[in-house]
């Protein structure tokens, strides 16, 4: 089985590589969302040493706000081309490139979710192999690693939080060594952080995980001190061992934090002191107060008013439509996906025949992920019944992640016109298995190779119509 995982991992790695580096080629340069901006900020730390500090989108770095580790990761690379004041096609050319290598590990994560997440029922490797292939060929995967920003960034750090999380919640462990797994979740939740801001939800999930350890921990002892033939006994030891805590387990959580305020706290503090927010939230929101607002769509006498004025349905519908084609990568840029879904609805888009086949691709492969959603919810409520609670936890984790971060996706759009579907790229990971779950659930075992296959092709087919006709927009 190992050399068969590595193979399958070895072909998903190749996958990713020349679909994000194909992309990377010929995705226009400047054109990927605000890549002058993060180009700038790579370049004020290699000609300052110093941070940028955020003085608004109209004065000095107006990316200046999000947390520095894709930029420092970046530098390197990048530092033999830079020049003062030049936007160099190759320097940006490296600074896609290290995009491209953060979102391998985007890839590996979504395979080994399925590994470690193992749903009886289901085919293992057939469903760790296309939730893999979803990772590596979904067209937004490799728009954003062929861009130089933090969204990759952010994608692996969050993948990784989410991978270890799951790790420590169902793997056999001793207690001497629940301690050092919430270190480790604190230093990926503080890392994830440091990435964007927004991946600040991997905190309490830690923590949660964190608090669970000593109900994993009780649950491995009752299960191995149980012996076979007496079943009424191991039930009756398993109910009085899960609630059975040492006091160094109490101890987990709070060592989460005390390892994330060390990784990240330094980010927050330097925060609340140049903007009086550890997140800078309020200083961000009045830095950007002049960008497009849902009401300027919404309210008559605003900003596009003379377009006309939208209902609230009609707008929420006019989002999720963007999001989508931006999801599945239908024009490449956002701003062109806006223009593009004007002319199919005028009538005069002649490319409308690919936009219907990859929206119906789009919307099978966002149904399949809300079936994956129902099956994990159903195996957390399985293992809640058995009283294992921290493997509970771990089958409602990618789930929980993608619903968190939903609700920041929404919450930004109740300020701002932001309809892009990078910004649910952190849960890129735990959408690809969830997506692998929920298409399986509807294959029996002895045609899982084959749909498996045929899946993997069309996702194949997307992403080599969405580079042919519109990744060169």
């Amino acid at each position: 089985m190992r050399r068969k995982i590595i193979v399958a991992l070895t072909i998903l790695l190749v996958c990713h590589f020349v679909a994000a580096t194909a992309y990377l080629l010929r995705f226009p340069a400047w054109r990927a969302p605000d890549e002058v901006a993060h180009f700038a900020y790579i370049q004020h730390l290699h000609q300052t040493g110093n941070l940028p500090i955020f003085y608004g989108k109209e004065k000095g770095t107006y990316e200046a706000h999000q947390p520095p580790l894709y930029y420092l990761t970046a530098l390197p690379f990048t530092a033999p081309f830079l020049k003062p004041n030049e936007l160099n096609l190759t320097a940006l050319l490296a600074a896609r490139f290290v995009s491209t290598l953060w979102g391998a590990f985007v890839v590996v994560v979504a395979f080994m979710l399925a590994i470690r997440l193992r749903i009886d029922e289901f085919p293992l490797l057939p469903v760790a192999l296309l939730s893999g292939a979803f990772a590596a060929l979904l067209p937004v995967h490799s728009l954003v690693c062929a861009s130089a920003g933090n969204d990759a960034t952010a994608g692996a750090t969050s993948a990784l939080t989410l991978l270890w999380l799951c790790h420590i919640c169902t793997s056999a462990n001793q207690n001497r060594r629940q301690l050092m797994y919430a270190g480790i979740a604190g230093l990926l939740s503080g890392m994830a952080l440091l990435a964007k801001s927004s991946n600040i939800i991997f905190l309490p999930l830690s923590f949660l995980a964190a608090f669970f350890l000593p109900f994993q921990a009780s649950e491995q002892n009752s299960k191995s001190e149980a012996p076979p033939k007496k079943r009424k006994v191991a039930k009756q030891s398993e109910q009085t061992q899960t609630l059975a805590f040492k006091p160094i387990s109490l101890l987990a959580p709070l060592v989460v934090l005390l390892v994330f305020a060390i990784t990240a706290g330094w980010w927050l503090w330097r925060n609340n002191l140049l903007y009086g927010d550890p997140l800078a939230v309020k200083a961000f929101l009045e830095g950007f107060k002049d960008s497009p607002k849902p009401s300027d769509f919404l309210e008559p006498g605003s900003r596009y008013a003379r377009y006309g004025t939208l209902s609230l349905t009609t707008y929420i519908m006019w989002v999720a439509q963007i999001t989508l084609f931006t999801w599945l990568g239908i024009y490449g840029e956002p701003n062109e996906a806006v223009k593009g879904l004007a002319k199919l609805f005028e009538g005069t888009e002649p490319d409308w025949g690919w936009v219907l086949a990859a929206t119906f691709i789009g919307i099978v492969a966002a149904a399949a992920i809300g079936v994956g959603c129902v099956v994990s919810c159903r195996s957390c409520i399985k293992a809640l019944k058995e009283r294992r609670f921290s493997l509970a936890f771990a089958h409602a984790l990618p789930f929980l992640v993608l619903l968190l971060v939903f609700l920041e996706f929404v919450q930004f759009n109740r300020h701002f016109f932001q309809a892009q579907a990078r910004y649910f790229y952190p849960a890129h990971s735990a959408m690809a298995y969830l997506f692998a779950v929920g298409f399986f659930r509807f294959v029996p075992q002895r045609w899982a190779w084959h749909a498996s296959i045929v899946c993997i092709a069309v996702l194949a087919f997307l992403t080599v119509l969405v580079w042919v006709k519109w990744a060169g927009l």
